[in-house]
């Protein structure tokens, strides 16, 4: 196996030709295929399923893919972090969110990033935290942002902002409150629309509520955020979030978010990257990059909660 058969096999998987993959190589299509039958020889697994109109990847061609981008993007960086002749930062970033904070932070950080580092290409996946966690000891991802819980001896936890939650309810015609503080045991109290207990988010509430001896009224568990939003618009419930992700219904009238007091509701947001795998100069400028707009959103006051 080598740099230039990995280089290869990604072509072939991202056209899902062996011909087409040739003819953008510039190589016979004959020599292309010997070099897959060498890997998959080498690694001792079909890596390629052939069938009428090219190929398709196994699992296996699958997972090999996505370490081969891995170590091929670090290759191409090592030059670059060697040297030190680049100052500027370039090259992929893959970074992986939990769905609340991507609603709210996605944007925002690929904005930033097109207009601050041009030369760097971000990519964005979401999922709940311990799939993130799993995605970084796996390498799918560069760096992962998640919700503190259970830790890993593979994994380099810092923690970036403690985040204030809110009540969120119907604003509006039809409004039961305004933006008053509400205490934590009324909250809490209170008919409630969650995400299901594997989230993060609903994790932490359940925790809260157990620790004060409350026991919740959960109405509905929904973890597709505009979809839980629309419902607590409809008056059927109410949630608990970060203002970030309510901020555009919030200063439109349609929903309310109350600071919750006496014992204020809060998580702590981390930055987790491989303890495996060295530390690139990409990477680590960019971690420096995603915690100063993490800071800069709570200073705006756009993202309530103290930073770290």
């Amino acid at each position: 196996m080598d740099i230039r058969q990995l280089r290869n096999f990604i072509q072939i998987v991202e056209l899902s030709s062996i011909t087409a993959a040739a003819e953008r190589l510039n190589i016979a299509q004959p020599a292309l295929s010997r070099q897959v039958k060498a890997l998959e020889e080498a690694l001792a697994v079909p890596l390629l399923r052939r069938h009428g109109r090219g190929v398709m990847p196994t699992e296996e061609g699958l997972r090999l893919a996505a370490r081969a981008r891995v170590i091929l993007e670090d290759i191409d960086d090592l030059a670059t972090d060697v040297s030190g002749a680049q100052k500027t930062l370039s090259g992929t970033v893959t970074l992986g969110l939990p769905p609340t904070v991507a609603e709210v932070l996605a944007t925002h950080l690929i904005e930033r990033t097109m207009q601050t580092h041009p030369q760097v290409k971000l990519r964005i996946v979401s999922g709940f935290s311990g799939h993130v966690q799993d995605w970084l000891q796996r390498g799918t991802i560069d760096l992962g942002v998640a919700y503190e819980g259970q830790k890993s001896s593979a994994i380099k936890s810092q923690a970036i902002i403690i985040e204030q939650l809110f009540l969120i309810q119907r604003g509006g015609e039809g409004a039961v409150a305004d933006g008053t503080p509400i205490t934590s045991e009324e909250a809490l109290s209170l008919p409630l629309i969650l995400p299901n207990p594997e989230h993060g988010l609903r994790k932490r509430i359940d925790h809260i509520s157990e620790s004060q001896g409350i026991p919740l009224d959960v109405r509905l568990e929904i973890d597709i955020l505009p979809t839980m939003l629309a419902f607590v618009d409809r008056g059927l419930g109410s949630t608990i979030l970060p203002l970030m992700s309510v901020n555009e219904q919030v200063a439109s009238g349609r929903l309310i978010a109350r600071p919750i007091v006496r014992r204020p509701i809060d998580r702590t947001l981390i930055l987790m990257s491989p303890l495996n795998r060295p530390t690139s100069r990409l990477t680590s400028g960019f971690s420096d990059f995603l915690i100063s707009e993490v800071h800069r959103l709570s200073t705006s006051g756009a993202w309530p909660g103290t930073t770290m």
